[in-house]
């Protein structure tokens, strides 16, 4: 299941609940089969739940029924809006049989395979269609600003025998309206690798496929594929391993245990630069582990630790899976970038979880509180309430993060950047966050939330480095050796953002959103220079 899946907000929300005490999610791609696992004793027991939470697993008996049977549950197909929709009186007679046959997937069809004994192929596809368009007045903007998004698909997953999974989901999208695209043919965007301009700055074209092999059996997973990552407990961002930037390759074991699970991967990284695409091609290798780990249902304890490496694709330190990576890369000649992270969930309150990220990427015990340039770390307090003020599907979630300057950069190719983003959390260095959120589900089709969001940021001043840049490490020779937090150019920001959607059809939605924002930014000179924003936005997706 794609990190972006709804069903993760789902799992978290039974876990906050009490009714996942040892679900161990924070690793994130989950596979169908783990994730069945885990709400399989739910099947039996859902008169514990709410009316959308029954919904929502209601659903997901119908879209994990395969996985469920192989755990040995039977479930029954259900009748979905695409079912009545192709067996209309005016539909059916120039629909295909095969069109959404199970009433779930738009084709499911079985090959067999040579031999009597062995399992078919199972494939089953799904288109992938999405619009969304915005208007928006700022105080920069001498007119509203207007941009559309198209993006269009195919998602394909599948089986062979009973051990092997597949999936890819290919999509290509354009963008166009009245903002101002780059002239030139190929440049990168935040969040996006590859990205072709029209030439005329007003459209860009992009592509994005994620796709993999797995293979599964009883307490070992691995897989091999092009996809994105997920580690901590952080909801508005994860410090370490986001999937913020774009999907990338690689190979991944996994192995869980009932209290326990481990994570090795390792995955090749575009490293950008403004020369990219005009020869200086450059390629860097992560290599991280992960441990989860539940002593007792109200505690659960991760420990994750990652390095970036260049120069060479193959190095057997950093494969081992039980290796300390730090002390490997001081073996290899300290040449590459090493960082740590832990993160602890209680879960000691009633319908409560409070969870805490720590980042250590560099550090100095002995200048700890002075300032000192290479203290990099960064620090996640978070927290999670359902059913406030007693209303079923009514929760409230509070995070604050704060990132010290210069982390997450380094010398040369090995810095936390993947394209021209951050491999960790979408704020970058020297800045702090503070992310409320109110959600409220009514049904498993309609929810609504809001979300108040306040952002403050160091930026690097003209010609000065105060760490406030993922792009530029610190110099010894130019660059001071003690930084404030927040030190350089003031950047505040607050956001209010109003959304709801609504699932009218199964996979299909509509979005609805209003967003204003107010921004300061404050020179060196003390000048103030503030700004607005007010958008308005719909979207239309289909299995997006």
């Amino acid at each position: 299941m794609p990190t972006s899946h709804w069903i993760y907000d789902y799992l978290d929300r039974l876990e906050t609940r009490g009714l996942l005490p040892r679900l161990l999610g924070d690793t994130r791609p989950m596979t169908r089969l783990a994730i069945a696992r885990e709400l399989l004793p739910l099947l039996s027991r859902k008169e514990e739940l709410s009316r959308a939470e029954r919904e929502q697993i209601e659903f997901l008996e119908n879209e994990l029924r395969e996985e469920f049977e192989q755990l040995g549950m039977e479930i029954t197909g259900q009748s979905t809006g695409w079912t009545r929709l192709t067996r209309h009186k005016w539909v059916d007679p120039w629909a295909p049989d095969l069109l959404y046959a199970n009433g779930r997937n738009m084709l499911d069809f079985s090959l067999d395979l040579p031999g009597e004994s062995t399992p078919p192929l199972r494939i089953w596809v799904d288109p992938v269609v999405s619009f969304d368009g915005l208007a928006a007045n700022a105080d920069t903007l001498s007119a509203t600003e207007h941009v559309n998004h198209l993006e269009r698909g195919i998602a394909l997953r599948g089986t062979l025998g009973k051990h092997i999974g597949f999936y890819s989901d290919a999509r290509d999208n354009q963008e166009w309206g009245t903002r101002q695209y780059p002239g030139i043919v190929n440049f990168t965007r935040e969040g996006l690798g590859f990205v072709r301009g029209s030439g005329s700055g007003k459209r860009m074209d992009y592509d994005e496929t994620v796709t993999g092999v797995v293979f599964t059996r009883n307490w070992l997973t691995l897989q091999v594929g092009k996809d994105r990552n997920s580690w901590g407990p952080g909801y508005a961002g994860q410090l370490m391993i986001s999937d913020h930037p774009t999907s990338y390759d690689q190979i991944k074991m996994e192995v869980a245990a009932s209290h326990l699970r481990f994570t090795m991967l390792w995955a090749v990284l575009q490293h950008y630069n403004s020369d990219f695409f005009i020869g200086n091609h450059q390629e860097k290798y992560l290599a991280a582990h992960r441990i989860e780990f539940s002593p007792w249902p109200f505690l659960d304890f991760g420990l994750h630790e990652m390095i970036l490496y260049g120069g060479r694709s193959f190095e057997p330190s950093y494969l081992n899976p039980l290796n300390f990576f730090r002390s490997a890369e001081h073996y290899l000649g300290d040449r590459d970038n090493a960082a740590m992270g832990l993160d602890l969930q209680l879960k000691l309150l009633p319908k409560t979880k409070l969870y805490v990220e720590l980042l250590l990427d560099d550090i100095t015990s002995s200048k700890i509180g002075t300032g000192f340039y290479g203290n990099k770390y960064a620090v996640l307090v978070g927290g999670h309430h359902v059913d406030l003020f007693g209303l079923d599907g009514f929760d409230l979630r509070g995070e604050y993060t704060r990132i010290r300057p210069y982390t997450y950069t380094h010398d040369g190719v090995t810095n936390f950047q993947h394209y021209s983003t951050n491999l960790g959390h979408r704020l970058g260095p020297n800045s702090e966050d503070l992310f409320i959120q109110l959600e409220y589900r009514y049904s498993r089709p309609l929810l609504f939330r809001a979300v108040w969001e306040h952002t403050r940021h160091g930026a690097n001043p003209a010609g000065i480095n105060m760490g406030g840049n993922l792009y530029r490490s610190h110099y010894y020779l130019t660059d001071p050796e003690y930084v404030d937090f927040l030190a350089g150019d003031l950047q505040k920001a607050n956001s209010l953002l109003f959304l709801t959607n609504y699932e009218f059809i199964r996979n299909g939605s509509v979005q609805l959103y209003f967003q204003h924002s107010d921004a300061e930014w404050a020179g060196v000179e003390g000048q103030k220079f503030p700004g607005g924003r007010s958008e308005m936005g719909i979207g239309l997706s289909l299995n997006e």
